[in-house]
């Protein structure tokens, strides 16, 4: 997609601690989605699943609570095929199981091509979009924004 690829978010409070029974089902399928996604036409990059936990605990979040994921994509399309399909799809159908739909929120947001954000960023946009609704900052599947024109 050129200069700009689509950097996302997401965060949801689970209704247990990720190493209780009744979040078993989320639990074995996190690390097989991971793989699907690192394998999906237009995935990009995304940070460890232990290095954000690592960072969530930094700033004092509790990451066996907190689902956060973070990723780059090339494309709005991208990332939409890949959410909405396949085990992902099951997840996301499933997850009132899981976790507090009040707590769901999830932001998009245009990057430089080849730039890695930060999990301080992705939570940062997260609360942008809380406050603020969509913005050409920070937006949702719902209310998208145009990457911006190249220099």
């Amino acid at each position: 997609m050129g200069d700009f690829h689509l950097a996302q978010a997401n965060i949801s409070t689970g209704l247990w601690p990720f190493d209780h029974w009744r979040m078993r089902g989320f639990a074995s399928r996190v690390d097989p989605i991971n793989e699907l996604a690192h394998q999906a036409p237009g995935f990009v990059w995304r940070p460890t699943s232990e290095r954000m936990m690592e960072d969530l605990r930094r700033l004092g979040r509790d990451p066996m609570l907190e689902a956060f994921n973070l990723s780059v994509w090339e494309s709005v399309e991208s990332l939409w095929a890949f959410t909405f399909g396949g085990i992902h799809l099951e997840a996301v159908q499933r997850s009132a199981k899981w976790f507090d739909p009040a707590t769901a929120l999830d932001v998009m947001w245009w990057v430089p091509a080849g730039y890695q954000p930060t999990t301080e960023e992705g939570l940062a946009k997260l609360d942008l979009v809380r406050r603020e609704g969509p913005t050409p900052e920070g937006f949702t599947f719902q209310r998208r924004f145009p990457a911006p024109e190249p220099l």
